[in-house]
Order: C-alpha cells, then structure tokens, then sequence
C-alpha cells in the first residue's frame, strides 16, 4: 500500500502597514537632515574659527600697553620705556595666554617695578588691542653721589637705573614749579650695587632717614643735601655724623643719625626740626644767615660775629 504524502501549507505574506512604513520614512529624513545639519554647523563653525582667529582676535599689530595707576612722578620718557619693554614684539592670539606671562616675566626684571599686582588684556578699539599693566612702582628720593655720577635710589635703598653727570643734576634736583624734588646724598663709603638691587651701608640707610624726615617741611626746602662722610666719626668723633648742605652751601650740623637711641649725647631729632623750623620762621632762612649752625646740643650754635667776619676777611 502507497503511502500518502502531507501538502506542507504555502505562508502567506502579511499586509505591509502602511503606518509603519510612513513612520520609517519620517525617521529616515529626520536623520537625513539632522546629519546635513551637523555637516552645515561643523563647516560654519570652523570657517567662523578661522574668521575670529585671523580676522577678530589675532589682531595685525602687537598690543598698545597702558599702565594703570601711574604714578604722578613718572615721566613720560620712563612710562614710555617701562611700557616698550612690555609690548610683545610681534602679533599674538588673543587666546594665547602666554603672552601674559612673558609679559609679567619681563616686567619682574625691571627695576622700576617693585611688585606686580595684574597684567591683563583689556578691550580698546577692538579685542586684544591693548595690555593694561598694573604695578607698584619704586620711587626715586633721593640722588646718591658715587665718582662722576648721581644715582638714583628709592626709600629702601634700591638702586635704579638712571644716573646723572654734576652738570645734569640741577635739573634734577628742581622741578618744574621751582621747588625742591630730590635731595642729594654724598660721602657714601660702598660702591653702587646692581640696578634693582639694594645698595648696601649704614650711612645710606642713614642718609634715607634723613631725607625721608625732611620730606615736605617748608623750612627744609633750602637743604638739597645731605652729607655722611662723617657716619660712625671715621673722620673725627667730635663732630657731626650727618651733615645737611643748603643751597646757599652752608652747613647744618645735625649729628647722630636719626635711629641712634643714645639721644643722652644729643637732643632728640624732633627737637632739631623744632630748632630749625624756628630758625627758619624769625629769620627767613634755615641756616639763620651762618655759615653754619649746630642743633646738636640744648642751644643752636653758630659761628660768632668775630669769627665771621675773620672767615670772610680770609
């Protein structure tokens, strides 16, 4: 007997689901597009990149510097030169923050500068134009004389860097009103350190006293020096360790230097501007028309008429 085949049923291909398929498609042009999108945002951006970097903030001449807080005895001429040796010597991206630390570094190497508070770029006609530099400046007090030159020191005793010869000196020494700007210091015993650095020896650090405890006295214009080539009586005990020289090339002598404690030898220093300022209200001038005076001890001492008139006979 045969056997008897089973038919395998045929299957049947579902309905599509024109929903879904109308979904799909949706999906599929959200994604075209999205992807298109992306490409057109990715090329914009980086051809605006490249428009900002070379077109907006890399600018075509280095940065003009500007220095904040300026203080009021700068000249031109040394603002001028502190700034150039700020300016960078060619173009830089704003983006560059190296720039300001070789700005600060080089900054950190001028003598003029005592401490630097911020370097930072600041928006002027357009980005990355312009670095303003803010600063602690050292201020020069007094002109100390070494050989043939006049050195500029500040308060601590800092040696800068400008120095003059005798016949610039009295440009110096007066300002522009006619009023006393700078003292002079003489007999010095060290030699000059390095600019930016401190200039060593007791008798400048008490010459700066001296300069610094006359400062803006009415009856002190008339000393425009001071001298301590007699400091610690290297050259006689008996006589005045400092010196003050007025214009009219007469002595005040002022003795022990203002940070001596023994004032048992001497009467205090507020007593000898006492004397000073009194000599100059009666009489019109700070040496009272002497040669020379002492404040050292309880009476001012002075040459008498005898002895004058000895001196100018000579």
């Amino acid at each position: 007997m045969a056997k008897r085949s089973t038919a395998k049923p045929i299957p049947l291909k579902k309905p599509r689901d024109a929903e879904a398929i109308r979904f799909r498609r949706r999906v599929a042009l959200h994604v075209t597009a999205i992807v298109l999108f992306l490409g057109a945002s990715a090329t914009g951006f980086y051809f605006l990149r490249k428009h900002v970097e070379h077109d907006l903030v890399f600018p075509s001449a280095p940065p003009k510097i500007v220095l904040k807080n300026r203080p009021a005895w700068m000249s031109d001429f040394l603002a001028g030169e502190i700034a150039k040796l700020a300016r960078p010597a060619g173009t830089r991206s704003a983006f560059d923050h190296k720039l300001l630390v070789e700005t600060y570094e080089a900054l950190a190497t001028n003598p003029w500068i005592k401490s630097i508070k911020q370097v930072r770029r600041v928006y002027g006609e357009k980005p990355a134009d312009t670095l303003e530099i803010d600063c602690d400046y050292r201020a020069p007090i007094a002109l100390v004389k070494w050989g043939d030159f006049y050195w500029l020191v500040d308060g601590e005793g800092v040696k800068l860097p400008e120095a003059y010869t005798a016949q610039q000196v009295p440009k110096i020494v007066m300002g522009r009103d006619k009023q006393l700007s700078i003292r002079i210091i003489e007999g010095i015993k060290q030699p000059p350190a390095e600019p930016g650095s401190k200039w060593q020896g007791e008798d400048l650090a008490a010459a700066l006293e001296m300069v610094k405890i006359l400062f803006h006295k009415p009856y002190a214009e008339e000393i425009v020096k001071v001298d301590v080539s007699n400091f610690g009586g290297r050259k006689d005990k008996k006589e005045a360790q400092v010196v003050l020289i007025t214009k009219y090339a007469t002595e005040v002598r002022w003795g022990r230097p203002i940070s001596s404690s023994d004032f048992f030898v001497e009467v205090p220093p507020a007593q000898k501007l006492s004397y000073l300022q009194a000599i100059y209200e009666e009489v019109g001038r700070v040496d009272g028309n002497h040669p020379w005076i002492d404040v050292r001890y309880d009476a001012v001492t002075y040459p008498s008429v005898d002895a004058r008139q000895a001196s100018n006979s000579n």
